[in-house]
């Protein structure tokens, strides 16, 4: 028993390992890209004096601050075609009331229709029943997580109408 235990803990030990080298990997490439970038911006950049740093600073601040101050004017402005909408909260129409009241549709169920969905739930209990018929009823049901409690919501309407 502690064979098979040490045994997973091994692959789970190979697979972090796997993990982070190719997390290190990424991680040198990375360093190496960003050396690269920066000995490439040193390079075009050596022949710079401080008096060309300190313009090319005031450049920067002098663009960037008008940028700000056009955009907080901008937005004390009575121009009212770019302000954001606000939309109302609504309640969707496709809403599932929840212990309020059973739910209404407006389709009519045709006796053909019924009986082709009380045949088809049938053949799912007899899946469910066999064991050959297991694997397949639980693979239905693990792809189509709703599909019978649809065919019981379809019932159940079909009932509740043949009674009215």
């Amino acid at each position: 028993m502690k064979f098979t235990f040490k045994r997973n803990s091994e692959k789970n030990n190979v697979i972090e390992r796997a993990k982070n080298n190719l997390w290190q990997k990424f991680e040198q490439a990375n360093l190496r890209l960003q050396y690269k970038c920066a000995h490439w911006l040193e390079l075009k950049t050596a022949h710079f004096s401080s008096l060309n740093w300190i313009v090319i600073l005031f450049a920067f601040i002098v663009f960037t601050g008008g940028c700000s101050i056009y955009l907080i004017v901008n937005s004390f402005s009575n121009n009212k075609s770019r302000n954001i909408t606000i939309a109302p909260i609504t309640k969707p129409t496709n809403h599932i009331p929840l212990k309020e009241k059973p739910l209404e549709l407006n389709a009519i169920i045709s006796k053909t229709e019924f009986e082709k969905i009380t045949s088809f739930r049938k053949y799912m209990d007899s899946l469910g029943r066999s064991p050959t018929g297991k694997k397949t009823h639980d693979s239905i049901v693990l792809n189509r997580p709703g599909l019978l409690d649809s065919l019981t919501i379809i019932e159940n309407y079909y009932y509740s109408h043949l009674k009215n």
